[in-house]
């Protein structure tokens, strides 16, 4: 058979290899697969605005893994796909090193912002003590720095475009804060959003009866749904990349929509697995109502931007910090 020879679709070298989908080099094939295999993060683009000349693509990785995924080189094959109870450990772990820093830290910054912390190398942290008080603030602050530390540790943010990164994160770390805390709560039998240390989730309470039943539903909503569904750990954790794994943000990129939706078709289908062999025939019943879960944390991120919108239209100060002001749409 007679190969012919054409440009690679990425670098524009002559080729005769077919690889992950398009007429590519040996070259290109290999840096594209070692980068997603080895979940290796990408070094910043050469030029600091994401688009590189030709003559330079080689030599950024960078761009030349994002003119990879625009030139229609396949991901999916090439994710990683341990086995399910291993999947679900590596998820548990990360949920227990946010909940670490929730806890036990404060970071040296008092006033970090979402690109900080996504961009810097590390956030430097110092113990608290044991003694230390910590007020609403302070715990929003915490819940902001921890949940973003585990966010940016999946690949489909850490490969993303800076941009992109930033449309994730600041649209989905509130939700994914509070799904993890109403869980804290439901395992503990607890009836009500709290921090660790027990208290209110919620500033202050409105004297109206309309804005109480917003505040009410905000410290209960996640909770009764759990309660419902009888969700376990592994659902939970299953679910918790689900939430912030969504393709269909506005403003995201043509690659960031790539890498978004093709982890999130690996995620949504190890849960879908997880179901299967947990409630076999049943499963596609229950995977449907773990999905449901998702709707319901969208109504509790409206009733928190609802709750502090109204805040402000009574002159109330919350003291939020500027990072979490980033997650929630003010006015």
């Amino acid at each position: 058979m007679v190969h012919v020879a054409r440009n690679c679709v990425i670098c524009s070298r002559l080729t005769s290899d077919f690889s992950y989908g398009v007429d590519c080099c040996n070259a290109c094939k290999m840096f594209f697969r070692r980068h997603v295999v080895k979940e290796s993060p990408l070094k910043p683009c050469l030029s600091g605005n994401e688009v590189c000349p030709p003559d330079t693509l080689a030599g950024c990785q960078f761009c030349r893994f994002h003119k990879c995924l625009q030139s229609g080189m396949t991901l999916e094959p090439l994710i990683p796909k341990p086995p399910l109870n291993d999947f679900i450990e590596n998820l548990s772990k990360l949920d227990s090193y946010r909940y670490q820093i929730l806890c036990n830290y404060y970071p040296i910054d008092p006033d970090l912002n979402v690109a900080t912390v996504l961009f810097f190398k590390k956030v430097m942290y110092t113990e608290r003590e044991p003694e230390s008080q910590m007020n609403f603030t302070s715990w929003i602050y915490m819940s902001a720095l921890a949940t973003i530390e585990v966010m940016k540790k999946f690949p489909f943010v850490y490969l993303a475009k800076p941009g992109d990164q930033l449309i994730l994160t600041r649209s989905s770390f509130m939700n994914v804060s509070s799904f993890c805390a109403a869980f804290r709560a439901y395992s503990s039998n607890q009836e009500v959003l709290s921090f660790p240390d027990g208290s209110d989730v919620l500033p202050y309470e409105f004297v109206s009866s309309r804005y109480e039943e917003i505040g009410n539903r905000i410290r209960r909503r996640l909770i009764s749904k759990f309660v419902d569904l009888k969700i376990n750990k592994d659902e939970f954790l299953l679910l918790l990349v689900l939430i912030f794994c969504n393709p269909a943000l506005p403003n995201l990129s043509e690659t960031g929509q790539i890498l978004v939706s093709t982890y999130q078709n690996v995620y949504s289908s190890a849960l879908f697995q997880y179901c299967s062999q947990k409630y076999e025939k049943c499963g596609p019943i229950r995977y449907t109502e773990l999905l449901s879960v998702i709707s319901v944390i969208g109504k509790h991120a409206e009733d928190v931007n609802n709750y502090f919108v109204i805040s402000q239209l009574h002159g109330i100060d919350c003291f939020i910090p500027s990072i979490v002001e980033e997650g929630i749409n003010l006015l």
